[in-house]
């Protein structure tokens, strides 16, 4: 029994049923592919792979294996460091993202999301994962640094060719967007310093943890992941959100009638669709794990979209989309250490966006086939076209 769990195509087709086969026969489960990796299936193991950094090391890069990807000396981010760094780095860094100013966002992320709804018209045919969801967080992520306006677009060209190297519609190499950000995010720290403003590249600069703060290089990483993956992943969540929606109209009508659930849709939309795959660690000894022994320098591939389906956390109804599951203790963010800093920011961002979405188009219906982006971390909808239809009023009844 294996599965190519290396390859984007196994992550556009639905990896469910894989998933649920791993779980049963083969939760620590060895692949040849790239190299060899382990996967890991289980809720409770990838939970107790990441409580322990001294036995799985992030130092060496948390994308699954990979011998075509390009070599070379890595930025070092936040995501791909140890401890003790590891907690010194986040307190600067979490600085920027403290629960008063995420929630100071949430004018301007409406804001935001009105004008690009602004695009749709009720009952005629759009393309809605290109042209309505994916400059919200594109725009949001410029916002927050503090971007001029017309340089939100190529934010977007930058992630898209940094995250989705392996989709035939970008021609933009990996490495030829990472230089370019570099360049502009240089650009933007150089104006910060010279004069300071309220955006997140300012609070960087000035962070300050026991009388050390970050430096330029710390920082330019720590801009690259934000935009990389609070980007990506948050359009792949909304877009694959609204797909869900569609093919669940029982759970779509729930939120329309009670919009006051969208908050524990959103947390069902990042379980089941777990926007970023899977996190990779390193071992840096040999360490049994259930019936086998993990040697040292293997890598251990965590597949979160597995776990958030495993039966012994969510029950007999873990391959149900609900929106009213609770609790829902998935794994979308990470856990332990290296959950991701911008939980908090992507839940507001898919929240206001679908309470401006269902205000507006409360009727929601597939108007083409659905086009898939081919990514091993990150696989979302490339293209889906759409027919929203707003409200209809009913005309009172005079007795």
């Amino acid at each position: 029994m294996d599965y190519p769990l290396h390859s984007p195509d196994f992550y556009v087709n639905d990896p469910a049923p894989a998933y649920r086969e791993l779980r049963r026969r083969s939760p620590v489960h060895w692949t040849d592919a790239n190299g060899g990796f382990w996967a890991i299936t289980r809720y409770a193991d990838i939970k107790w792979i990441s409580s322990r950094p001294d036995l799985f090391s992030s130092a060496r890069g948390v994308m699954m294996p990979n011998p075509d990807a390009p070599s070379g000396n890595r930025r070092p981010m936040l995501i791909s460091t140890d401890p003790p760094r590891h907690g010194a780095l986040r307190k600067l860094v979490s600085k920027g993202f403290t629960p008063r100013q995420i929630n100071a966002m949430e004018p301007d992320i409406r804001d935001i999301v009105r004008g690009a709804l602004d695009r749709a018209e009720a009952g005629v045919d759009l393309e809605f994962a290109e042209g309505v969801v994916a400059p919200v967080p594109t725009r949001i992520i410029a916002n927050l640094l503090g971007a001029p306006y017309q340089d939100w677009e190529q934010f977007r060209t930058w992630s898209d060719a940094v995250v989705g190297a392996a989709d035939p519609d970008i021609t933009l190499t990996p490495g030829e967007a990472l230089g370019a950000l570099t360049q502009y995010f240089q650009h933007l720290i150089e104006l910060r310093e010279a004069g300071g403003t309220n955006d997140l590249i300012s609070i960087l600069l000035e962070a300050e943890v026991d009388g050390e703060r970050l430096s330029q290089e710390e920082i330019l990483a720590f801009l690259h992941l934000l935009l990389i993956a609070g980007n990506e992943t948050t359009r792949n969540l909304i877009s694959m959100g609204t797909l869900i929606l569609i093919n669940h109209p029982e759970q779509l009508r729930k939120l329309v009638h009670d919009p006051g659930l969208i908050p524990t849709a959103v947390e069902e939309m990042l379980r089941w669709i777990t926007p970023a795959t899977h996190m990779t660690r390193y071992a840096t000894e040999d360490v049994p794990f259930r019936d086998k022994v993990i040697k040292k320098d293997q890598a251990v591939v965590m597949l979160y979209g597995a776990a958030n389906r495993d039966e012994e956390v969510f029950g007999d109804d873990a391959e149900q989309f609900v929106v009213t599951r609770k609790p829902n203790p998935h794994l979308a963010f990470g856990i332990g250490e290296h959950a991701c800093l911008g939980m908090s920011l992507a839940r507001l961002e898919a929240r206001v966006f679908f309470e401006e979405l269902l205000a507006r188009f409360p009727h929601i219906e597939l108007a083409g086939e659905v086009s898939r982006m081919r990514s091993a971390m990150a696989p979302g909808v490339r293209r889906m076209h759409v027919r929203l239809s707003a409200a209809t009023t009913k005309k009172a009844v005079h007795r």
